[in-house]
């Protein structure tokens, strides 16, 4: 019997390492996000490990190699999203050695976002027939071209703001002329008209044009599902099929489209998900 116990013993012993360093092999900031953050999963540098990936919330997860000998992705969640608890699960393959899963737990809280009250003018509420068309073939164009994105990312280092400026309002829940509208999906900056804007990392346009709703936009393809969108703009100095550099001048400030003044609308998808492009240049990229 004391024979078994001991034997006992060393198993839970050596069983135990290998359970602390799966729980430790993920490096997250925190295992809490708010709707509409993002955050950078890491999994240190392993000389055994080949290849890495992952799902979250029915997605998948691309990890590349980080500047530390290690793999890295990143993790967001929609403005939307129900709050909750939701699996992250990452699978590496080990050299000779075959697959390892690490899972852990993300909660998601609500961002009890404000809500907003707008008044605008009433053809820029209820767009007549004319106008309907056109939304829909502009969101049709739009959905096409962002869900093609490069499998591989244009960045190497940390996002700038593309203008100076407060980052504001977004996640507002708006109601326009006492009517629910879609919640804010981006944050606002206001500057003069004319102000230039500049590229927040390396990308590549993948469409520009002058839409119903968002005036003169750009839409800049950063790579692996991370889409930027500046709106409004006077005027546009990048064609789509360009490839653009951090600080680059996109084109400048306007009030074109749907807009009450001069500013700069800002918006971020990551691989679909509407995320707060305020959290993003907290991260870093290396």
């Amino acid at each position: 019997m004391l024979v078994f116990y001991c034997i006992a013993i060393a198993l839970c012993l050596a069983v135990q390492p290998c359970l602390a360093a799966e729980e430790a092999g993920l490096i997250l900031a925190g295992n809490t996000l708010m709707q509409g953050e993002i955050t950078r999963v890491d999994l240190p540098a392993a000389a055994e490990v080949d290849t890495v990936t992952g799902t979250f919330m029915g997605k998948a997860l691309p990890f590349i190699p980080s500047a530390q000998g290690g793999f890295y992705a990143l993790l967001g969640v929609d403005m939307n999203t129900k709050a909750g608890t939701y699996p992250l699960v990452v699978k590496t393959w080990l050299k000779g050695k075959g697959r390892r899963t690490l899972r852990r737990e993300i909660t998601v809280r609500d961002a009890e976002f404000p809500v907003e009250q707008l008044t605008l003018a009433p053809e820029k509420v209820f767009p007549d027939s004319a106008a309907r068309k056109r939304i829909l073939g502009e969101s049709e164009l739009r959905n096409r071209k962002w869900s093609l994105w490069s499998e591989e990312a244009y960045w190497n280092k940390r996002f700038i703001p593309p203008l100076e400026g407060e980052l504001k309002r977004f996640g507002y829940r708006r109601i326009i002329n006492d009517v629910p509208r879609s919640p804010h999906s981006g944050v606002d900056i206001s500057a003069d008209e004319g102000t230039p804007i500049i590229c927040p990392a390396d990308g590549k346009v993948i469409l520009t044009g002058d839409f119903f709703f968002s005036g003169n936009s750009v839409y800049i393809d950063h790579g692996l599902g991370l889409i930027g969108m500046f709106f409004h703009l006077s005027r546009i100095d990048v064609a789509e099929g360009d490839t653009v550099e951090q600080g680059q001048v996109l084109g400048t400030v306007g009030s074109t489209g749907r807009a009450t003044g001069p500013h700069l609308h800002w918006g971020i998808r990551y691989r679909g998900s509407r995320i707060n492009p305020a959290v993003l240049l907290d991260l870093s990229f290396e």
